[in-house]
């Protein structure tokens, strides 16, 4: 599998990004503005390192700043 597609836990998720968990969690729920790209198994929450990246600079163009 390339780095491109590697499946990510939340745990690793908040590494990559350099957030905590938490942060991570609550950017998944519904109601979250501009959610990250998760897709859940079961009560797993899993992410594609490439989706994830995607959002992050998609984010940055965008200029998008979350809640204060």
């Amino acid at each position: 599998m390339s780095q491109d597609n590697e499946i990510l836990t939340a745990e690793e998720c908040a590494k990559l990004l350099r957030v905590n968990l938490g942060w991570v969690h609550a950017k998944c729920r519904s109601r979250s503005r501009n959610p990250l790209p998760a897709h859940r198994i079961g009560k797993y929450l899993r992410f594609r390192r490439s989706e994830i990246l995607t959002w992050f600079d998609g984010t940055l163009a965008s200029g998008k700043k979350g809640r204060r």
